[in-house]
C-alpha cells in the first residue's frame, strides 16, 4: 500500500528537547511521513484508527547481539567474565549458519512484537543476520565483530569477512547500514585496533565497541595496552564516531575527554544489573552533555528485547544512586530510546522522531483505560505511563519504512510458528 492514514491518535512528539503528546492524524506516503495535522482526509489511503492509542517513534535498540535469543536466561549467578568464558563463547563456537539465521528471525519477531523498529547489532556469521533482517523487513545496523583472541591471523580473517559483508551490501537498501566493531579493548590488541581504525576511516563508518562495562575490564585494559581505556579510545578512534556500549565505569576525567569526541554512550541497564556490573550514572552523563542512547544487550544477559522494560529500568535505577536529587525522567528515557538512539547510529535525519519528511518508523501503543490496561487507570500522565506501566505487549501496530509489519498484534509476513519451532530445536 502506498498511503497509510493513522487517525484519532495521541502522537508523541519530540520538539525543542521536550517530549509532548498532541492529538494528530499522520499520513504516510510510501516510506515517509508526508503530513501531520489535526484532521487529515484521504479517500485513497489505508486507514488505521488509533483512538485511545499513542503513536510513537519506533524504538531504537542501540546495542544488542541479535542471534543471542537462543541463549536467553543463561546469566543467573554469573559475573560478566564468568558468563562469557564459561557459558557463551564455548557455545557460540558450536553455532551453525542456520542456527544464526533462525535465532535472528526470532529476535526480529520479538522486536516487531514489542515495538522496536531499529537495532544495532554486534555478532558474527553476519550474512545470515542480514538475510533474516531482509526477510523480517526490520531496520538494522550490522557489522562483523572483530577480535584478536585468535592472533593476528584471526584478526585479518575477521576483517576480511567484514569487508566482504560490506562490499556485497545492497546499496539500494536503506534499511541496513553498517558499523565497524572491535569487540572490546580487552579482546583486541593494539595491532588489531590500529587495523580497525584504518578500516573505519576507509569506509567512513562509525565504530561500535564494548567500553568500560565491568571493574575487571579496567585493569585488563591497562595490562594489555599500558594505559587507561579512555586513552586507548583517543589513540585509535579520535577521528571516528564511536558507539560506546555500556560505559558503566566512566569517571569524571573520562567524561571530560568524551565531551571533546564524537561519541555516544549506550546504556544497557538490565544486562548490567544481571551481570553485577553496577549502575551507569546516566543522570550525570546527560547533564554533562553526552548523548546517551538505550539498549537491551543480547537476550543472554538482558533477558529480552523489550525496550519498554529497558526504559522503565533505566529510569528507576537512577533513584538508587541519586538519593533525593534531581535525576533522569520518563521524558529523558523516551528520548534515549528514540532520538538519542538515532543520533548514536547517525540516523537522526531519518528516524528517531515523528516529523514530516522522516522515514515512517512508527508504533501504535494501546493505552485505553480498560481491564487489560489496569495499571494505567486512571491515565493522568501518558508519558509516565508509557515508561512505568507499559510493556511491549501493549504495542498493537509496528510500521517500518512505511510498511505495516504488525497490525492488531498480528505479524503476517513471517512464518511465526516455524521460527519458534526451529529455535526450540536449536536450544535443545
Amino acid at each position: 500500500m502506498s498511503e497509510v492514514l493513522i487517525k484519532n491518535g495521541k502522537v508523541l512528539i519530540i520538539k525543542n528537547n521536550d517530549v509532548i503528546i498532541e492529538e494528530r492524524d499522520i499520513l504516510i506516503e510510501n516510506d515517509k511521513i508526508k503530513k501531520i495535522d489535526k484532521s487529515i482526509e484521504n479517500g485513497e489511503a489505508y486507514i488505521i484508527n488509533a483512538k485511545n492509542k499513542v503513536i510513537m517513534p519506533g524504538l531504537i535498540n542501540a546495542h544488542s547481539h541479535v542471534p543471542m535469543s537462543i541463549f536467553r536466561e543463561t546469566t543467573e549467578g554469573c559475573s560478566l567474565y564468568e558468563w562469557l568464558n564459561k557459558k557463551i563463547w564455548p557455545k557460540e563456537n558450536e553455532l551453525t549458519e542456520q542456527d544464526i539465521y533462525w535465532a535472528s528471525m526470532l529476535s526480529f519477531m520479538e522486536m516487531i512484537r514489542t515495538g522496536c523498529t531499529c537495532i544495532n547489532d554486534q555478532y558474527f556469521m553476519s550474512e545470515q543476520i542480514r538475510k533474516a533482517a531482509e526477510e523480517s523487513k526490520i531496520r538494522l545496523v550490522l557489522t562483523r565483530t572483530i577480535t584478536s583472541t585468535s592472533g593476528e591471523e584471526g584478526t585479518d580473517k575477521r576483517i576480511e569477512e567484514f569487508e566482504k559483508l560490506y562490499e556485497t551490501r545492497n546499496k539500494e537498501d536503506d534499511l541496513i547500514t553498517y558499523t565497524v566493531a572491535p569487540h572490546s579493548f580487552y579482546t583486541c590488541s593494539d595491532e588489531c585496533l590500529e587495523k580497525v581504525s584504518k578500516l573505519a576511516l576507509k569506509y567512513n563508518l562509525p565504530v561500535h565497541v564494548h567500553f568500560l562495562e565491568s571493574i575487571d575490564e579496567i585493569e585488563d585494559i591497562k595490562k594489555q595496552h599500558g594505559q587507561e581505556a579512555i586513552y586507548v579510545l583517543q589513540k585509535y578512534f579520535a577521528k571516528t564516531h564511536t558507539i560506546l556500549a555500556h560505559g558503566v565505569k566512566l569517571n569524571d576525567k573520562d567524561i571530560e575527554i568524551l565531551k571533546t569526541m564524537d561519541c555516544s554512550i549506550v546504556h544497557n541497564p538490565i544486562s548490567n544489573l544481571r551481570l553485577g556490573c553496577k549502575i551507569a550514572d546516566t543522570t550525570k552523563y546527560l547533564k554533562q552533555g553526552l548523548n546517551v542512547a538505550l539498549g537491551t544487550d543480547g537476550q543472554g544477559s538482558g533477558s529480552n528485547l523489550d525496550m519498554f522494560d529497558a526504559m522503565r529500568t533505566a529510569c528507576l535505577i537512577q533513584g538508587g544512586i541519586h538519593e533525593n536529587e534531581e535525576r533522569i525522567t520518563a521524558k529523558d528515557v523516551i528520548k534515549m530510546a528514540t532520538i538519542n538512539g538515532a543520533k548514536a547510529l547517525k540516523l537522526e535525519d531519518k528516524i528517531g522522531s515523528i516529523e514530516e519528511g522522516k522515514q515512517a518508523d512508527l508504533i501504535i501503543v494501546d493505552i485505553e483505560e480498560k481491564l487489560d490496561n489496569i495499571k494505567m487507570i486512571p491515565n493522568l500522565n501518558y508519558i509516565s505511563n508509557l515508561v512505568y506501566n507499559t510493556s511491549g505487549n501493549n504495542v498493537e501496530t509496528t510500521i517500518v519504512n512505511g510498511e505495516i509489519l504488525m497490525e492488531n498484534k498480528e505479524i503476517k509476513h513471517i512464518d511465526v510458528a516455524r521460527v519458534i519451532e526451529e529455535c526450540k530445536k536449536i536450544a535443545k
